[in-house]
Formats: structure tokens, C-alpha cells, sequence
């Protein structure tokens, strides 16, 4: 094989390994906004190693602030930032995981939750109210 051949043979490997890296991380995006969290970590650290990919290392904090893993979404996200240090949306994503910042958006993403136990306990307590009163 000649020194053209043996770039054009690297160049190709690195073509697809960058093309699996891609297809990995939609996979994983995918999976992720499913809510099939577990196997999108699966795919993104295969043999329990941690990928070397900002973008990937991304998801993997997103995921696990999604589940609540506060310390290692902070983990996560400085590594991506050593990878890619210019990237505000890293930055970003660490100062949201503030405590007060979580409790706001636990709060609005719950809306829907806590809306439906309010309207249930006051169903309940009305019923218990009727009950009550014809009973009496």
C-alpha cells in the first residue's frame, strides 16, 4: 500500500467513525426524548466508559439531571466544557442546576401534577363533606 493509499484509508476510517459518532448521539437523542433514558446512556457510554465527544457528554448531563443526578450532570457538563470551552450552552446548563433555579422548573414542570392532585383532593373533600352531611 503507498503513502496516498494509506491516507485515503485513515481519512476514510475517520469519515466513519465521525458518521457512527453522529448516528450514536441521534440514537441516543432519540431514546432520550422517548423517556427511555437508560438505554440512551446505554448507547452513549458503551463498556461504561464516557464518550470523548462534547455533544455526547451533553446529553449524558441532560439525562442525568432529567433523573435527578444533580452532582453528576455537573460532572457531565464541566467535562464537555474542558472538550469545548467556548460553549455557553454548557455554561448555561450548570447555572440552571442551581437549587432555586431546580425548584422553579420542578414546579413548572409539574403544573399539570399538582393541578390534577388539587382538583382530586377537592373532589374528595366534597364528597366527604356530602356524606358527611347527609349522614347527619
Amino acid at each position: 500500500m503507498n503513502e496516498y493509499e494509506q491516507r485515503l484509508s485513515a481519512e476514510t476510517q475517520i469519515a466513519l467513525q465521525n458518521s457512527f459518532a453522529q448516528i450514536r448521539l441521534a440514537r441516543a437523542t432519540e431514546l432520550a426524548q422517548w423517556g427511555r433514558l437508560l438505554e440512551a446512556e446505554a448507547v452513549l457510554a458503551q463498556n461504561g466508559e464516557l464518550p470523548r465527544k462534547a455533544s455526547e457528554l451533553d446529553l449524558l448531563a441532560r439525562i442525568a439531571a432529567r433523573q435527578g443526578h444533580f452532582d453528576e450532570a455537573r460532572l457531565r457538563w464541566n467535562a464537555a466544557i474542558k472538550i469545548e470551552p467556548g460553549n455557553e450552552i454548557y455554561r448555561q446548563c450548570l447555572q440552571n442546576l442551581t437549587p432555586a433555579k431546580r425548584i422553579v422548573r420542578l414546579i413548572v414542570n409539574s403544573q399539570d401534577t399538582l393541578l390534577n392532585i388539587w382538583v382530586w383532593t377537592t373532589i374528595a373533600f366534597s364528597v366527604a363533606v356530602l356524606v358527611y352531611t347527609f349522614n347527619h
